[in-house]
């Protein structure tokens, strides 16, 4: 692997712009930013236009170019991107999590196989090392499970909730004038976002390399004042969880809100920030948390992937190759809050167990336990606008 690396940037959204001026302000020898390729010609940018390109194949093609940063928000695009590049013998760092998720097993064969670096912190976490961590530290610690506060939006939103009850759509709107929500929130609220990263976690933390369509994701959108009363009355926080763990050998693995017992370190996280819990057999419980997104915190992992690259640094991918694989499981039963104003709307869900109802305030609720597979089929066959949370065990 070369020493000296000359870099085509794909993007000057806010993380491209973000490693510009990290790397500006960190100047390096061996550290050249060559060419940046954008969409729109005549959009105003405030560095010297010399290094702008508006055609892929400048970068692609370009023989001296030997990493190719891939800082997009169009995940087919990036594929696109991220492959001809691999299949040019070029480095790859992204941040893309749902190209990666939904191309894993492709790109890291295709990476291996052109003896290349595919590298990827910033797409877990933003500033926080997931990633190596789970490599570096932990690649012959056998992990029993794995919680995450990946999403910061959605935090931003269940803290403000916390702090004042009121409809879901204002506190959406006000995350959007902060700048913690998209103009389309739909990939975090609904758990999207959360799911990427808790599959690209997943293969480092145990070697299991699942699919888009393997893990249930449930969101937020549907939380109103008397979830967070019924919470706050049995001392509980909510947190939307990409939740792992090792049962019986197998893998439970699924995003969802998480009832958690306010006296668990995880409740502290608040507003945008992102934080992962690891147990393991010999560390036990560790707790990574900081900013899990913002155009410098995420650049900081990027230039943390890029100088990796200069002391010949790949993926080691230890669990992933460990002699005894770990299987999926999606029957184990998991214990299930589900809400409406409408009886009718929980009607459509049925539990593998007996079945706790209530009602809080004009609330209606249940509570029993049914197997992630059959609630993600469940879900997939309702319209019902239901809020739903896991309890955390």
């Amino acid at each position: 692997m070369p020493q000296q690396l000359k870099i085509g940037l794909f993007g000057f959204g806010s993380v491209g712009s973000g490693i510009y001026h990290v790397l500006k302000k960190k100047a390096s020898p061996e550290i050249e930013l060559k060419t940046i390729v954008v969409k729109k010609p005549n959009k105003p940018r405030s560095i010297d236009p010399k290094y702008f390109s508006y055609n892929a194949e400048d970068i692609l093609n370009d023989k001296n170019i030997n990493v190719v940063l891939e800082l997009i928000d169009d995940s087919k695009a990036a594929y696109s991107i991220v492959k001809q590049a691999l299949e040019q013998k070029k480095h790859v760092v992204t941040a893309n999590k749902k190209m990666l998720a939904e191309h894993f097993e492709e790109l890291i064969t295709l990476a291996q196989q052109q003896n290349v670096s595919l590298l990827y912190e910033a797409s877990v976490c933003g500033s926080i090392p997931v990633i190596r961590t789970l490599e570096e530290s932990f690649g012959y610690d056998p992990l029993t499970s794995l919680k995450a506060i990946s999403n910061g939006t959605s935090n931003y939103v269940l803290t403000r909730l916390f702090q004042n009850p009121q409809p879901f759509d204002e506190v959406i709107t006000d995350a959007q004038k902060h700048g913690f929500a998209e103009s389309d929130p739909t990939l975090d609220i609904d758990g999207w976002d959360s799911k990427f990263k808790l599959i690209i976690s997943n293969y480092h933390a145990f070697g299991v390399l699942n699919t888009p369509e393997d893990i249930l994701n449930l969101g937020i959108r549907h939380i109103k004042p008397e979830d967070i009363e019924f919470a706050k009355e049995k001392n509980f926080s909510i947190k939307l969880i990409g939740h792992s763990k090792i049962e019986d050998g197998k893998l439970e693995s699924y995003v969802a809100p998480q009832f958690i017992p306010n006296k668990e370190a995880m409740t502290t996280i608040e507003f945008e920030n992102n934080a992962i819990q690891i147990n393991a057999d010999f560390a036990q419980q560790q707790i990574l948390q900081g900013k899990g997104a913002g155009s410098i915190p995420t650049a900081s992992a990027v230039l943390s992937d890029l100088t990796s690259l200069l002391r010949n640094y790949a993926y080691p991918y230890s669990k992933a190759n460990q002699k005894h694989a770990i299987k999926f499981d999606s029957e184990r039963l998991i214990k299930v809050y589900i809400s409406s104003y409408a009886k009718e709307d929980l009607d459509t869900f049925q539990f593998n167990t007996d079945i706790l109802e209530g009602i809080q305030d004009q609330l209606q609720y249940k509570i029993g336990k049914i197997s992630v597979d059959e609630l993600k089929a469940q879900v997939g066959r309702s319209k019902a606008e239901v809020f739903m949370a896991v309890f955390s065990d």
